[in-house]
């Protein structure tokens, strides 16, 4: 899966999910990559996100009216006499400043997408298009990284040495990857025990019992 989005002066932010590591690479506007990095599934989760907006409306209000008061003047003349004048078309060039200074803002500041991983953190423009798109990004991270790590760790071989598959078989059960019963049936099939609790009979304590 692949994602991609450009922003107006600060270039293109691409990311890619690849067979065994996330992809993420930054570019500047003439194409020169100022950030690339490739982070292995393992050091991925917990995956979260955020879509964060918070637009200022009482400040837009005020620009507006401000823009309005001062265009009465030069529409009247424009009019009044079928002519565009200086104060007119000085007019319009305050009129694009501020759309494109709200267009700004609103990419980089007042809407925006977040993803953090265990090690990382991006920020994308919050494009209302482009939602659903990043949605699917982050529950398919998720998803493709709980199955590799599923894969990759999680078998066991009773034959081999038992502690560090057992605390393998916690890290996965922590990471969410193994469900409490998975990781309860991996760990009895390590230890051929039910449970690591010890048993209290008569006052002593007792080994919990081995299964056959």
């Amino acid at each position: 899966m692949i994602f991609t989005q450009k922003q107006l002066f600060l270039g293109t932010t691409h990311i890619a999910l690849r067979a065994e590591s996330l992809y993420i690479c930054k570019r500047n506007p003439q194409g020169v990559a100022t950030l690339e990095t490739e982070v292995p599934y393992e050091e991925i989760l917990p995956v979260k996100s955020r879509e964060h907006r918070h637009i200022p409306v009482n400040q837009l209000l005020m620009t507006g009216l401000l823009l309005l008061v001062l265009g009465v003047g030069p529409w009247r003349a424009w009019l009044a006499t079928g002519q565009a004048g200086f104060p007119l078309y000085s007019w319009w060039f305050i009129f694009g400043i501020n759309a494109l200074a709200v267009w700004l803002r609103f990419e980089q500041q007042w809407s925006t997408f977040q993803l953090h991983t265990a090690h990382l953190a991006v920020t994308l423009a919050g494009r209302p298009w482009q939602r659903r798109q990043f949605r699917a990004l982050v529950a398919e991270l998720e998803s493709r990284t709980k199955t590799y790590l599923r894969g990759e760790y999680g078998q066991v071989n009773p034959l081999g040495f038992i502690e560090p598959q057992l605390r393998r078989v916690a890290w996965l059960r922590e990471l969410d990857v193994l469900s409490a019963r998975e990781a309860q049936a991996l760990s009895t099939r390590l230890t051929g025990r039910r449970s690591t609790d010890t048993l209290k009979s008569m006052g002593q304590e007792l080994e919990s019992p081995y299964l056959n």
